[in-house]
This record gives C-alpha cells, sequence and structure tokens, in this order.
C-alpha cells in the first residue's frame, strides 16, 4: 500500500541558512510543508521568497512563545519584551499562570504577521517546540481556530503518537515520552471532538545531539508514519552564523534530504510526499 506523507521543514523565517535550505528542497521537490516562525525579525523578507512555492507546498504558522521576542502589546507588557524558556513556559502552563487573554492575543498577532506578509490566510498551524499543545496555550490555539481559520482550509498539527511507550529502544525515547505528557493526547482529543484537520500520526522526533545517523533514524519515521501522517524536520545550510543549538544536525538533515538515500528510503517504504489531503 502506497502511502501519502507529509514532510513538514520547521522554523523557516528563523535565519537565512534554514530559510535558504527550505527554499533549495522546495526547488527539488523534496518537501511538502513550510512552518513558519513569524516572531523571527527576518521573517517579512523571507516570505516573499517563499510565496513562489504556494501552490505545491503547505505554508503554516509556527506558533512561537520560546525564542526571540513577543509581537503582541499585551504579552510584553505583563512578561517583558522576550519569551521565557520552555521550562518556564511548561511550568506556567500547569500552574495555571499563563494569561489566555495575553496567549490569544500573542497568537493572533503571529498569524497577523503572517497574512501581512504572504497576503493570505496559512494553511495549517502547529507550535515551536510543540507549545501549542500545552495547557492554557491548547485552548487558546482552538479558539484562534474556530474565530479565524475554522471556514478555511486549514489543519492542524498532531503530535499525538500511541506507540511512543513502545519505542524504549529508540533515538530520544525520553523526549518523545515528555512531548506525549505535555498534552498531545488531550490535543488530539479536542481536535477529534471539534472536527477539526489533522495529521494521522506524528513522527520526526530524535536527540540532535547524535544526527550523524539521521540517514539510519529516517528510514524508520517512514515506517512508523501512517497514511496521511506528518514527520517534522530542520533542514539548514551549514554556512550558519547564527546561533543555533543545532545547527550541525540542520546541515546533515538538508544534506541527506538532498540525496538519493532520500529517494531510495521513500521507493523502498512506498510512500510519496505530498501535501496534506483533507
Amino acid at each position: 500500500m502506497v502511502k501519502s506523507i507529509t514532510l513538514c521543514a520547521d522554523d523557516y523565517g528563523q535565519n537565512t541558512a534554514i530559510s535558504q535550505a527550505i527554499i533549495a528542497l522546495l526547488k527539488e521537490k523534496r518537501l511538502s510543508a513550510v512552518s513558519c516562525m513569524t516572531t523571527a525579525p527576518e521573517w517579512p523578507a523571507h516570505a516573499r521568497e517563499l510565496a513562489i512555492f504556494k501552490d505545491q507546498t503547505d505554508i503554516g504558522v509556527h506558533f512561537n512563545l520560546t525564542e526571540g521576542k513577543p509581537l503582541s502589546s499585551a504579552f510584553i507588557a505583563l512578561y517583558g519584551s522576550s519569551f521565557p524558556s520552555l521550562f518556564t513556559l511548561l511550568k506556567k502552563c500547569y500552574l495555571r499562570q499563563l494569561d489566555p487573554t495575553v496567549v490569544y492575543a500573542e497568537l493572533n498577532a503571529q498569524l497577523d504577521q503572517f497574512i501581512s506578509s504572504m497576503g493570505r490566510l496559512p494553511d495549517f498551524i502547529d507550535g515551536h517546540q510543540h507549545v501549542h499543545q500545552f495547557p492554557i496555550i491548547r485552548e487558546a490555539t482552538l479558539a484562534l481556530y474556530a474565530e479565524r481559520l475554522r471556514d478555511h482550509f486549514c489543519y492542524v498539527r498532531s503530535v499525538y503518537d500511541p506507540k511512543a511507550w513502545l519505542r524504549i529502544r529508540e533515538n530520544a525515547y525520553i523526549k518523545q515520552l515528555i512531548i506525549q505528557l505535555c498534552g498531545a493526547h488531550e490535543f488530539k482529543k479536542q481536535l477529534i471532538q471539534r472536527n477539526i484537520p489533522h495529521n494521522s500520526s506524528f513522527s520526526g522526533i530524535y536527540n540532535f545531539a547524535p544526527a550523524a545517523a539521521y540517514a539510519q533514524l529516517f528510514p524508520r519515521f517512514l515506517q512508523q508514519s501512517e497514511n496521511r501522517g506528518l514527520i517534522m524536520c530542520h533542514p539548514g545550510l551549514s554556512q550558519s552564523q547564527n546561533k543555533d543549538e543545532i545547527k550541525a544536525a540542520r546541515a546533515l538533515e538538508y544534506d541527506y534530504f538532498q540525496s538519493e538515500q532520500f529517494v531510495a528510503a521513500c521507493l523502498q517504504h512506498h510512500v510519496i510526499i505530498k501535501r496534506f489531503s483533507f
């Protein structure tokens, strides 16, 4: 059976090395979705180049609450001019110390920034470091979807993986479990209850440190994926001068997706890389 998989490159706009790598892969038709970090200072300039691919690629918003600076005055007034760390944000969510109206304002500002640069609504939404599934943030995400995206052909990324608990021998097992424990099942349930289109499976999680093994990891992601599933990736060019903790991994991912190994793996696992189908 042939499987249709959405291969989504995250963090477009974060820096030039990431954006250029994604554009190069789009030209080779190696990706089928791109998630955009609209809070990044370089985003507006990079958006123009990405817009060329709007008819062949799903282009979405990568909601960011942990890196760089917020866009909304409401968020800045209450929490300062820089986003908190991932740990601090997660703690605030579970202790109910995060104001939902402020989160909603920030998500709206990031969506507005996307529309301003791209001239249209996104094809999908998700979250940088999967923050869109955290308590409080997920309610704000779902409210924004109902208010502004419900009548548009827009899907939402689910990171729920019911078999994550069984992958004890796999790379980044603890990381996978933490992601699942941070609201993945509840968010998936909400998407189903609200009849919101979403991917059937999710893969692509690994420990970025041993990135040299990516050529061995990716075929496993293909094998794990269901039809209409989604695999996230993080390609980037090797000459990046930016302070990016995973830039070495990004370069290795980029090289892999440019290679014939990637094409052969898709053929071997009977996978077609396509846009999400409703």
